[in-house]
């Protein structure tokens, strides 16, 4: 999973000490930095100071992070300032100090909640038919959202007896490199997944340094042919020699088959 924190690149060490097991940590300045795809995001209040609300405002504006749980990071406990966290739209607060331990149990559990704007949201037949998506690739979803639209592809394929493959795409690297460098050849390799692929495929990133990705109505043929398209863009786009792009390509069976 994926965590995008809005606090000072010196506190880098300490969030991925505490979530780094679980979250690929992705520290930016303010939103703008924030990647595309995050399972949560974590604000810490006392970076942010004055302008906390400014920050959750900006968040929620923003299409690819409107639905992302958010939590509020400070040491403030007073029930006063948690009631107008919540009220700025955060959907938690975590209260400093905190142990490792407990650290992690939140941001998991967080990865897992309604997001604030969609508590009272109600869904109608109007609303849905005036969605409209006109970005080409593959759908890049949250990795919690990835296991239940898979669960759907599962029985999806029951139903219509298609093919559909799970591709699992792993890089690596032979030298040491900084964590600047790896973020930037992840999303060097997520952008050449989404231009590959169609826009009935769905990607999600899965960890610091893998991606899954369900090829709907593809068979093994074609998967490995999308599989090795993907790893020749990257090598087209990628500018240091030491990263390695591997795959795992499987058929993806329904129920009683």
């Amino acid at each position: 999973m994926r965590a995008g924190i809005i606090d000072s690149a010196k506190k880098t060490k300490y969030w991925e000490k505490n979530l780094g097991s679980c979250f690929d940590c992705v520290i930016a300045p303010d939103s703008n930095g924030l990647p595309d795809c995050c399972d949560i995001i974590i604000v810490s209040e006392s970076y942010c100071s004055g302008s906390v609300g400014s920050v959750i405002e900006n968040i929620r504006a923003t299409a690819k992070h409107c639905n992302t749980p958010v939590a509020a990071f400070t040491s403030e406990g007073t029930c006063e300032n948690q009631e107008i966290l919540l009220a700025l739209g955060f959907d938690d607060v975590i209260r400093t100090p905190i142990c490792g331990q407990l650290l992690l149990r939140r941001a998991k559990a967080l990865a897992t909640v309604v997001p604030h704007n969609d508590l009272h949201r109600s869904i109608t037949l109007d609303s849905l038919l005036k969605i409209k998506d006109g970005e080409s690739g593959a759908y890049c979803v949250r990795s919690v959202d990835f296991t239940n639209i898979f669960r759907f592809v599962l029985r999806f394929l029951e139903r219509t007896q298609k093919r559909t493959q799970i591709l699992l795409f792993n890089l690596s690297t032979h030298r040491r490199s900084s964590y600047d460098k790896w973020e930037q050849m992840m999303g060097i390799l997520s952008e050449e997944i989404r231009k590959c692929l169609r826009r009935g495929d769905i990607s999600t990133v899965c960890g610091e340094d893998r991606i899954l990705v369900l090829l709907i109505g593809a068979d093994s043929e074609g998967g490995c042919l999308v599989a090795d398209r993907i790893v020749n863009s990257f090598y087209s786009e990628c500018d240091d020699d030491s990263f390695e792009v591997t795959y795992d390509l499987r058929e993806v069976h329904a129920l009683g088959h």
